[in-house]
């Protein structure tokens, strides 16, 4: 049995991938999560930008291109990319919230097969990331990165259990570390 059979998509967020195509998202998630984990703050809003930048230029370049033709596509390509992008750093928060809950909603899926609880902590997560993430940008991240670890793990075969045992220190870990350099910056910054 391989990786990239579909045996291994169990239902979470990589659903029907396989292949290399499936592999290739699952390593580029896994790099995701690491990179959430322990350095979130540095990256989630150039992450941020960059998302909501790419779907805002997909935006423009179809009704530029709809209305003006190449020309127009390229420049609502170029316009909906920072423009997508400033609505993605003034939503970090929302943008946070929305990707914590759902990540928590199907990794409660996964490990209690209940869709009550899933749903209610999925609610739960996406409040609690609005609600902190200005704050406790470090904490935000380092969950968020856990989670989607826990669904890249749950893909490639580890068993739910020890897949969220697994996140859970790892994010633990992350969170650490990014809360030490943050320290470590303001401190200097006093000096």
């Amino acid at each position: 049995m391989s990786l990239a059979s579909s045996v291994f998509a169990t239902g979470n967020f990589l659903p029907h991938l396989s292949g290399i195509g499936g592999l290739l998202f699952a390593f580029v998630l896994a790099l995701v999560a690491f990179g959430l984990m322990f350095s979130g703050r540095s990256i989630i809003k150039g992450l941020a930008f960059l998302a909501v930048g790419l779907a805002g230029a997909a935006f423009g370049l179809a009704v530029g291109g709809s209305f003006l033709g190449p020309i127009g596509a390229a420049i609502g390509g170029v316009v909906g990319f920072f423009v997508g992008g400033a609505i993605g750093l003034l939503l970090v928060g929302v943008g946070m919230g929305l990707a914590l809950g759902y990540f928590g909603y199907l990794a409660t899926r996964d490990l209690t097969n209940v869709l009550v609880l899933a749903v209610v902590v999925g609610v739960v997560l996406f409040f609690v990331g609005v609600a902190i993430s200005s704050k406790l940008l470090d904490l935000v991240t380092a969950i968020l990165g856990g989670v989607i670890l826990d669904g890249v793990l749950v893909f490639f075969g580890v068993s739910p259990t020890l897949a969220a045992v697994i996140s859970v220190l790892l994010a633990a870990v992350g969170f650490f570390v990014q809360f030490r350099n943050r320290r470590r910056d303001e401190q200097w910054r006093q000096t």
